[in-house]
Parts: structure tokens; sequence; C-alpha cells
């Protein structure tokens, strides 16, 4: 027979004859005794230990069991913390163990953890809803008692109580005994479980102070030691905490090889409420010294009155002697770096750069200087004089080398797609983002960003990248963190920025912030003494691409090359010396220069407007002088606007201003 008690009031079971148990129930007031004295052992014990040793204890002796287990929840699970049995005593389970693998029953345990109510059973091996349980029908167990243990509504876990000697064992006045004292037990149990925690963490902690690689120290206001870690003796040379705290009259006395060292600690301790690596000198036990690093903070009574300081302290004489050393050693590269500039005239390479004329002397000489510093460069020359060799140059000898060295053409990227190129974005950020990109800043961070034409860039494009470079850094599109870029800028151009900062298509802020060391590459026709070491240097190149020998250029070639004025610069020595190696035939290709008459003649043409009309105002008769130059060059260019604004030397966008101003676009 199976009986549910709900947690009211604890109706007398009827039995059925044949089930009635042949133990006669104890007297009233000795279950009352017992049960006092069981709840006052239960709320004096506060090692969860000894408690659930106890609990089983109780099970056992006083409700009649032959076996008894305490189920305790822990993170959702119930696990069988300590067992009891009659003959062999009681036992804690360390780990815990599923209840399941103790053989109960899963079908009982289940319903009393659901519903909360207690199931006696006073014949389970005979009943038909046990018949498959195989621990019931396997040990014959005849009484079985399951009570939940509940504190304030909430269960914490179950008695689980059986016999397999007797059948009614369980009688209604123990069950009444165990549900009164059960609420001690819960609360017995929560306060055994916290009292555990805390042991357990102050152990974890003492272990970490005992153990700590660092040494770990508290000391009073006057500088008295109240307590160290053993690592902080052995790093001092003593052999124990007692013996150093004993030979320690004060820190300032006995510890500081500079006692002034002991008020610049207080000061920043009181300055900035905390100290972090603090160096200074300490004395060890045979009055050797050693350096160490201290970080500490203050700790103040409930007055706010300082009682005491704690921290760590960490050797750090190895890494002083190595900073010293390291020191050393750059004193004597600054040395070795002066003896090279010295010498740097009778170099004809640098990195990539060819060149032995004054001039790229001077450029050697401030590419060492710009590639010591970290601040940004301007790099002028002409179209092919070789501005991002320089600009390579530069970082390659630089603390950046290691990191990347990303170039951008700012000429090429469209207004529309500056964020996206210069900051990424995040995958979704639009339609086609798949994935995450990273932009020019984040691909160049801690190196170099190299902005070829810099002149290019337009005004909102100045201000978005003047933001991330000021320290406001930016946000990657669909992003929602504010990124940091450490980059060191390295622009490039043809153009005077001067003059761009004047006409307004740069801002002067930007401007300013780029434009820290400047250098200007002189052109190819200005270096000739050059020109027979960069036609080696290609001659070696392209013969080493075809896996041939060089040979020698005839020497009216060489006076040729070495005669030539050399518009493109390097690049179109370059080309000119691959297109002979290709062609056998020397061939310039530079486009026919307009006669002086020619042009003469095309200013005359366009000032008949300013001859033939004197009633006209001076700005109108400029306005029609600047549209008849504008639409003589765009037909002259067959309409390709940037190279009609390059042929005037005007900037693009002021080129485009002045034609819309002028009504001129391609249908014109």
């Amino acid at each position: 027979m199976r009986r549910l008690i709900k947690n009211s009031a604890v109706k007398q079971p009827q039995r059925n004859n044949h089930l009635k148990p042949q133990l006669q129930d104890e007297p009233e007031n000795l279950n009352l005794l017992t049960m006092i004295r069981a709840s006052q052992t239960i709320s004096s014990e506060i090692d969860f230990e000894k408690l659930l040793l106890l609990l089983a204890t109780i099970m056992i002796e006083n409700a009649g069991a032959s076996k008894a287990f305490l189920i305790l929840e822990t993170d959702g699970d119930l696990k069988v913390e300590a067992r009891g049995c009659a003959q062999s005593g009681y036992s804690i389970c360390k780990p815990p163990v599923p209840y399941t693998r103790e053989k109960l029953s899963s079908t009982i345990i289940e319903d009393v953890a659901r519903k909360h109510e207690v199931v006696i059973l006073d014949e389970a091996c005979k009943d038909e809803r046990f018949k498959d349980e195989p621990h019931i029908q396997s040990q014959q167990i005849k009484s079985i008692l399951c009570v939940p243990i509940l504190h304030k509504e909430k269960m914490i876990g179950i008695f689980y109580l059986e016999n397999s000697l007797a059948a009614g064992v369980f009688t209604s006045m123990r069950l009444e005994m165990l549900k009164i004292i059960s609420a001690q037990i819960a609360i017995s149990i929560d306060n055994a479980r916290l009292f555990d925690a805390v042991k357990q963490a102050e152990k974890r902690y003492r272990n970490i102070f005992e153990n700590a690689v660092e040494g770990i120290f508290q000391v009073s206001h006057d500088g008295t030691m109240i307590s160290i870690n053993p690592s902080f003796a052995r790093t001092l040379g003593y052999d124990s905490r007692e013996d150093l705290i004993q030979n320690i009259r004060t820190v300032q006395e006995d510890l500081y090889v500079d006692p002034t060292q002991r008020y610049k600690f207080s000061q920043q301790l009181k300055e900035n409420g905390v100290v972090n690596g603090f160096e200074t000198e300490f004395y060890r036990k045979d009055r050797s010294r050693i350096w160490i690093s201290m970080h500490a903070r203050p700790v103040y009574d409930g007055d706010g009155k300082l009682e005491y300081v704690e921290g760590i302290i960490t050797d750090i004489t190895k890494q002083r002697q190595t900073r010293e050393r390291l020191l050393e050693s750059e004193k004597n590269l600054r040395h070795e770096n002066t003896l090279l500039r010295s010498n740097i005239k009778d170099r004809y390479k640098f990195s990539n750069i060819i060149g032995k004329s004054p001039a790229m002397q001077s450029i050697y000489e401030l590419i060492l200087n710009a590639s010591t510093a970290n601040a940004n460069v301007v790099i002028y020359g002409e179209s092919g004089t070789g501005k991002e060799l320089v600009a390579r140059a530069i970082h390659d000898n630089s603390s950046r080398s290691d990191a990347n060295f990303v170039a951008v053409n700012c000429g090429a990227i469209p207004q529309n797609l500056f964020e996206s190129e210069f900051f990424g974005y995040k995958k979704g950020a639009f339609t086609g983002a798949v994935r995450d990109k990273n932009g020019f800043l984040k691909q160049a961070d801690g190196g170099t960003l190299f902005l070829d034409e810099i002149g290019e860039l337009d005004l909102n494009g100045q201000i978005k990248l003047l933001r991330a470079l000021e320290g406001g850094g930016y946000i990657p599109l669909g992003g929602s963190r504010t990124e940091q870029p450490d980059v060191r800028i390295i622009a490039a151009t043809n153009r005077n920025l001067q003059e761009q900062v004047k006409q307004g298509s740069m801002r002067k802020d930007f401007f300013y912030r780029i434009h820290i060391i400047p250098m200007s590459l002189p052109p190819l026709r200005e270096r000739k003494e050059d020109i027979p070491l960069l036609i080696e240097f290609f001659l070696q190149k392209f013969a080493d691409d075809k896996n041939e020998a060089s040979d020698p250029l005839p020497l009216k070639i060489q006076n040729a090359l070495y005669s030539y004025h050399w518009p493109g610069n390097i690049r179109e020595l370059q080309n000119t010396i691959l297109r002979y190696i290709s062609l056998h035939k020397l061939d310039f290709m530079e486009a026919p220069v307009p006669t002086r008459r020619y042009q003469d003649e095309q200013l005359e043409h366009l000032l008949e407007p300013v001859n033939t009309n004197e009633d006209k105002d001076y700005k109108t008769l400029i306005e029609e002088f600047e549209k008849k130059l504008f639409l003589h060059t765009l037909e002259k260019h067959k309409w390709h606007r940037e190279r009609a604004a390059a042929s005037l030397g005007l900037p693009r966008r002021t080129f485009f201003r002045k034609l819309a101003k002028a009504g001129l676009n391609k249908s014109a």
C-alpha cells in the first residue's frame, strides 16, 4: 500500500491487518524528547560534513530505517550527499553522486521532487506499481519513506529511508518527527553550506597568499610590518616571515636604500589613491641591494582613517640590469649611426633608392632622420621621382618596420566608398557585406599608412580622416565600438599643398596634421649624375628577370639617355630602357611640344573678345575669357576634364567648380 501525505496535517493511515507492523510505537514523551534533542544537535552543528553524518545517524537510529540516504539539490541536480546503513555505519559521498547510481527508486524520488509530498510504502515489493522497479524487487524492500526537505516553500533535498526486514516501519509519529525537525534541518544545511563555502574560499585565498610568487605585505601607516607572505621574506633573503618581522623595525629605516623614496611612495599613494609599478631599491638581510616594483593601495577604517597599506612587490633586479644594458647598447648604436651618417656620401644605394648625387645624399639624411622619429611626413615630387620608394625606406628603417606598410591611392577612391575603404565594415552592414572587412586604418595599425596623391582627397574625407588621427577614432560601418588607430601617416603629392590650403581645397588643420616633416624629391633632370647608376640597375634587373647576362649599352645610346630631360623622371627612364631591350630601338615617346608661335596665336585667338568689346566690365570680360579658355582646353583634350585641369595647373575640384559656374559640360 502507498500513502501520500502532504505537508499539512498528518493523518493516521488505515492499514490492512496483514501489513500491520509487529513493532510497537515508542511512548509519546520519548519521541518528543528525541525530537528536541535531535533538533538541538542539528542546530548546533555548523560544519557541513559533520552535519551530513549527523543527519544520516538520526535517520537510521530514530526513524527505524535499515538504510537511509540524504539527497540534496545542487545546481538543479539531485545528488546523494550522505548515506547510512544499520549494519555498516555512515559515510559521506565525496564528491556527491547522482541518486540513480545508488539504485534507488527513481519513480518515487522524482514524484516527491515534483509534488513536494511525502511518500510512504508499507509493502513496496508487493505493490503492483513497483513490480518493474529492479531495486525494490531484487532487495524485496518492504517499508519506504521519502520526505522532502522544504525551506520557505523551496525544496532543498530529500530523505530517502527504506527497511527490507519489516513492513509498516515508518509510523505517522516518526514521520511527524522528521517533518517537524526538517525545517531546522533545512536551515542548518543552508548555514553549513554557507560556512563551508566561506571556509573553502578562505582556504583558496590562504593558498594564494602562502604560495604566491610575488611578495604580499601589509604595513601600518607608521611603517611597521603587520603581515607578509613567505615569498616576501624569501625575496629579501630572510629565513621566514617571523625572521623578517623581528628584524625590521620600520620599512623606511631598514628596507629602503634611499629613505626619501618612502616619502615619494606615500605622496603618490595620497595623490592617486593607488600606486602601480613604483620602482625602488630595498636592502636584503645581508645588506645587498635589489630593485623591486611595488603595487599598493591604502585601507581605511570606518572613520576614514588610514589603517594600513597592502600590496605586492616583485624582484626586478634582472630587468633593471637588462634595461641598463639596452640603454648602453642604444648609446653605442647612436654612435655607430653617427659614423654611418658621416660615410653616407660614399653610398650609392639606400634601401631600394639609387643615387650618389648631393641631392640624393640629402634625401638619405632626411630618410634617416624621419625614420628615428614617429612624426607624419609629406613627400613632394614630380610624378615618377620615387615617392613611394622613399616612403617605404622610412617605414623599413623605423621602429614600425615589423608592422604593415599600407599604400593607398587617394585619387582612386570614390567619395561614396571612402568610409568603407578607410574604416572598414562589419558583416551585414549593407547588401553584399557577407563578411567583416578591415579598412586601411585597421590594416596599418601599428605600422605606416602611405597616402599617395594626398592632394586628391576631398574636404569631407579630410574631416573624417583628421578625426580618426586626432584621437577621436572611428567606427567601422555596421559596428558599435570605436577603434583607436595607431598609424603613422606618410603622404605624397606632386602639388603645392600650401596653395591648396589658400584655395580652400585642403583644410588648414588637416594640412598641419600631416605636414610635419616635409621633403622634396629632385627630378631626374636635376641629378643627371645618377642616370648611369640607374641605367646599370635597370639593365641588371631586366636581365635577371630573363635569366640572362646584361649587355652594356652602346655609348651613343648612353649619351642620348644622359642628354634627355626626362619629364617622366625615373619611371620614364625605366620604361625607356625596357622598351629598348624589347625592341632594340631607343624611343622616348615624348608628345610633341607646341612651338611658341603656335601658343601665341592661340592666346591671341582667346583674347579677341577682350579687344573687340570695350563696353563690358572687367568681371564680365574675365568670365568670358575663362569660359573660352576652358572650352578650348576641353576640346583640345577631347573633353577629358582631369587632363584639361592638369594642363591648366588647376586642382580638379577648382576646375570642376569653375566649369559648372561657366555652364560648361560635355553636352555644351
